[in-house]
């Protein structure tokens, strides 16, 4: 799949979405199952950093259901990036997220928010941390949730499914 030029494995792209429906599917536990062995398959197919990229690549397609790269909407993403972090502040205070990922989460969701290919700009930024993914997680499962809040429930996830589906056709 690619994202203005980043190419990401399509399977890392599912199982990125994957880790990020456990993240938000706290109260139904019942898909865990079948999403952890997906998750478990493709870490061993693809690994942890292409895992990685593939939520980049998904916070980017996210991010343009917000508008990214959108004339004049700097004063927007520079709001919606503040309430974004602020709530990813909150997660590393709970220490479910290591402070030491929240620079690299802000810079590619500001890079998304330019327009830009977060992916082909993570790839750049040098080594991936263990930390690193689930903080990316977060970010996305924070954003999916603000787009199905503005949009409607499922949103974020039918847009983002749909344009996996037609990178496979």
């Amino acid at each position: 799949m690619a994202m203005r030029g980043a190419q990401v494995e399509v399977g890392a792209v599912q199982a990125a979405w994957d880790q990020v429906s456990i993240l938000r599917s706290a109260d139904d536990q019942s898909e865990w199952p079948a999403l952890s062995e997906r998750i478990e398959a493709a870490t061993a197919i693809y690994g942890v950093g292409e895992l990685l990229r593939g939520t980049v690549f998904l916070i980017g397609g996210a991010l343009v259901q917000v508008g990214a790269g959108t004339t004049g909407g700097e004063r927007i993403a520079e709001k919606f990036t503040k309430t974004l972090m602020d709530k990813v502040v909150q997660l590393a205070e709970s220490e479910f997220v290591e402070d030491t990922d929240l620079p690299m989460v802000r810079q590619v969701v500001t890079v998304a928010l330019q327009g830009r290919d977060p992916v082909a700009w993570r790839d750049q930024a040098g080594p991936v941390p263990d930390s690193e993914p689930r903080a990316m997680g977060c970010a996305l499962a924070l954003i999916a949730d603000f787009v199905d809040l503005v949009d409607g429930p499922g949103a974020c996830e039918r847009v983002l499914l749909t344009g996996l589906g037609n990178a496979l056709d």
